[in-house]
């Protein structure tokens, strides 16, 4: 009878475990063998606290990784001597994709995935404009042609994309207020924020980001 009973007990937690709720990473690897055989970390994190980690060896260029889905996580995505793999994604039930295409890293597959590939997409673009600027001014320096205002012209064009970056991030952190996205980009940008620009996210802080920041 007690063998009948531990055998039960056993099937209940097993049968437990298999129905916790799960998503899937699906990884692609193209244009880049140097990263099969390479080691994935994979760490989920929940109001910056791990609540999942686990590590995955690349052995091909196509595969397929369940994960516990825990609600509102952040998966954070590494692998190691890989300058180019360090990536955020959002832990949502269905089927996540992480796609490696030579350098470039994209993610989908889920609405809050999309949306963040798009806040990515907005990344690359204003990097474009910075290098840009950079290689304007720079250039008119080893003509011979910079000068006191065209010192003042950079500041101020730079000064400007700088703004506009800000304003990109303040309005997705608002846009997202409510998941865990918009979460993260409030608490990890508020502090850094000037005074002016707190007092604005200040108009859209939640309760929950009001307890992430200390402040009940």
């Amino acid at each position: 009878m007690k063998k009948i009973l531990s055998l039960t007990l056993i099937l209940v937690v097993l049968i437990a475990c298999s129905s916790k709720p799960k998503y899937e990473l699906e990884v692609n690897i193209t244009n880049n063998s140097s990263l099969i055989g390479a080691k994935m970390e994979l760490t989920q994190k929940i109001e910056g606290e791990t609540v999942y980690a686990d590590t995955v060896k690349i052995k091909k260029g196509n595969f397929r990784v369940d994960i516990p889905y825990e609600n509102a996580a952040l998966l954070f995505v590494t692998i190691p001597n890989a300058t180019l793999m360090n990536v955020m994604i959002v832990a949502e039930e269905g089927k996540v994709s992480l796609n490696i295409d030579g350098d470039k890293v994209k993610i989908g597959g889920t609405p809050l995935n999309d949306r963040l590939q798009t806040f990515y997409n907005g990344n690359d673009s204003v990097s474009l404009l910075f290098n840009q600027l950079e290689e304007k001014y720079s250039k008119l320096g080893e003509e011979g042609l910079a000068t006191p205002e065209t010192g003042i012209q950079y500041s101020e064009e730079r000064n400007q994309l700088l703004k506009k970056n800000t304003d990109r991030i303040i309005l997705f952190t608002k846009e997202n207020v409510d998941n865990q996205l918009g979460e993260y980009f409030f608490v990890s940008n508020y502090f850094m924020s000037p005074v002016e620009r707190r007092l604005e996210m200040n108009l859209f802080m939640t309760d929950r980001i009001k307890k992430q920041l200390g402040f009940e």
